[in-house]
């Protein structure tokens, strides 16, 4: 490699770093802006001796720890990753993921690198044909994965406006580039009020 080569290389590794870092950054600190209103709330509730309603919202923080703790056994780092700071990343489009319980991608026998880069892949392109939502209202998407008998099932439901066409063409693009061969299963929806879809991953396959 050329001198100039390598020195354009070593940038680009230091740009992608200090990229990942600023992500890191900023998803502790959305991370810990909610727990902080968290805390906040159940003082309140609590101040003001409303036992019902700081019951009510222990169960909503105990729901979303387990739903966190489901993302971080993925066994994936690149897509926990992308998962877990995904309200960084995306400001117009709010991502629920529903994972069954004890579900983790590496202990099943699939390629999960693959997987994951194609889960990933998908959501990117349905981001850039999102339309921006109005004002007090919010796009939503989301993500399910489980496993059956004999396939993985990964599920993508959004809802909000999008670019229909834009987005049909350019998903057959994200598939069609799919190293592992992965498809968009038949009977997905495109509609004014969103679209919906799934792909099978065969196991072992």
């Amino acid at each position: 490699m050329k001198p100039n080569a390598r020195r354009y290389e070593s940038d680009r590794n230091e740009e992608r770093d200090a990229e990942r870092d600023e992500l890191f950054v900023q998803t502790l600190n959305h991370i810990r802006h909610d727990w902080l209103n968290d805390i906040q709330v159940l003082y309140g509730y609590l101040k003001l001796k409303k036992y019902d309603k700081l019951h009510d919202y222990v169960d909503t923080i105990k729901e979303k720890m387990i739903r966190e703790s489901a993302i971080s056994k993925l066994g994936v780092p690149s897509l926990i990753v992308y998962l877990q700071s995904f309200r960084v990343r995306s400001r117009s489009v709010r991502l629920d993921v529903e994972l069954e319980p004890a579900f983790q991608l590496t202990s099943l026998p699939v390629d999960a690198e693959a997987v994951s880069d194609t889960i990933i892949a998908v959501i990117e392109t349905l981001l850039r044909h999102v339309a921006v939502p109005a004002d007090g209202d919010v796009n939503r998407l989301r993500l399910a994965m489980s496993a059956e008998e004999d396939r993985v099932v990964i599920g993508f439901d959004y809802a909000g406006g999008y670019d229909d066409a834009g987005l049909r063409r350019d998903l057959g693009e994200t598939m069609r580039a799919s190293v592992a061969g992965h498809r968009i299963a038949n009977g997905a929806t495109y509609n004014e009020g969103g679209a919906a879809f799934y792909i099978y991953v065969p196991l072992g396959g």
